[in-house]
């Protein structure tokens, strides 16, 4: 039996070697990649444009069929919710912009599909760098797709002024320095954290009370009134180095640097266990119907790496295509603003009817953050038991 359980930690440390070596190896691929040539992409999306002439990086002079100039078209990127996202803006020689295109984007499928198919970029053409505007400002956002959104406005205002000022000799307004954002959503996901941190300990009297007001704020104000959920996405996020503007997207450094703080600290997942919008969704739904914890007998391994095969490949997928949000298969957007694909739709409507006979059945078998918070506890313990007997050495 001891023999037998050293051969199983002795499997898991080396898949735990394997799989940061394989995450390393699919990084440096994903880089590779993603440097293929763009101006393919911009011809394809923008058939009015017959010849580039580069005149310096990722700046072009741009003519038509005629061979007549029809002023300048560069790249530029900002920062959206799942990494930069690039636009091509083509701006003619009285610095307006005639022709906008999304050439490589980190973004959900679904979201950024929702913003194209409602012609947001319609809204920026004719815009010139003369122009004061921002989203929200001069310019709608599409409901439920703001990162998005402000991605694009911002890459197009970048492109838009740097042609003016540098191809045109234009004078440009001058841009004005960004202000933290630090809101209602910021302090609700504090006190949330303050909460499940307190209340989870054994001297605390109304635990279940309290587990039950954080999940049902969880539920309505992160879930449905937000849409901010902690999603595989910001996991991949941080292996591809793509930091959102610390300005912009407090939420999100709030949100991941207090799930790992917990994590180091008392070993516990203080978001799926007390403010998971979708975990509390399947509580509420396990309430109605009586779901009780289900047992999976000899399975229970089965399953349990299988799900950790599916996150390991989703994360491969994402870091391969350079794109965080590409292989996220998660319905929590589904749910809270009925966003997403057929099968989405179709593995919500399953959850939530498992969820009546089956207490949390998505975070069980097929929520890819378990796996995740799971490996970075395997990690923690391997460095404090390193460290805890380098003490005793010592």
């Amino acid at each position: 039996m001891c023999n037998k359980k050293s051969n199983k930690k002795k499997a898991e440390n080396w898949l735990a070697i394997i799989a940061i070596l394989l995450i390393i190896v699919a990084w440096f691929v994903g880089g590779q990649l993603e440097n293929a040539d763009i101006l393919s992409s911009i011809q394809t999306k923008m058939p009015e444009i017959a010849k580039l002439k580069e005149v310096e990086e990722s700046t072009y002079q741009i003519y038509n069929s005629n061979e007549e100039q029809l002023g300048y078209l560069t790249v530029e990127a900002a920062m959206g919710y799942g990494g930069p996202l690039k636009m091509a803006v083509a701006v003619d020689q009285n610095g307006k912009i005639f022709d906008l295109a999304v050439i490589n984007s980190k973004e959900t499928p679904s979201y950024l599909k929702k913003v194209l198919d409602a012609k947001f970029l319609d809204r920026l053409i004719g815009k010139s760098s003369q122009d004061e505007y921002s989203l929200g400002n001069g310019v709608d956002g599409i409901s439920s797709a703001t990162y998005s959104s402000r991605a694009i406005v911002q890459a197009t205002i970048k492109g838009n002024r740097f042609i003016a000022a540098k191809m045109l000799g234009l004078d440009v307004p001058k841009e004005a320095s960004p202000s933290l954002k630090f809101g209602t959503p910021e302090i609700i996901l504090l006190l949330l954290f303050a909460v499940g941190y307190f209340a989870h300990k054994s001297t605390f009297k109304y635990t279940k009370i309290a587990r039950w007001g954080t999940m049902l704020v969880g539920l309505f104000v992160l879930g449905f009134f937000y849409n901010k959920p902690f999603t595989l996405s910001m996991i991949n996020q941080l292996f591809l180095g793509y930091f959102p503007p610390l300005y912009s997207q407090l939420y999100w450094y709030l949100l991941l640097g207090g799930i790992f703080l917990v994590l180091t600290v008392e070993n516990k997942n203080p978001y799926c266990s007390w403010f998971c919008p979708f975990g509390a969704a399947q509580e509420c739904m396990a309430l109605v119907g009586g779901a009780k914890p289900r047992s999976t007998g000899k399975f229970k391994d089965v399953l349990k790496w299988t799900l950790r095969t599916i996150t390991f490949l989703a994360i491969i997928a994402a870091l391969l295509l350079r794109n965080p949000g590409v292989t996220s298969y998660e319905v929590f957007g589904t749910l809270f603003k009925l966003t997403g694909s057929g099968l989405q739709f179709a593995i919500l409507g399953i959850v939530l009817v498992a969820s009546l006979f089956i207490k949390r059945p998505w975070c069980t078998y097929l929520c890819p953050l378990g796996p995740v918070a799971d490996y970075f506890t395997y990690l923690r313990k391997l460095i404090f038991n390193k460290w805890k007997k380098q003490k005793v050495n010592e």
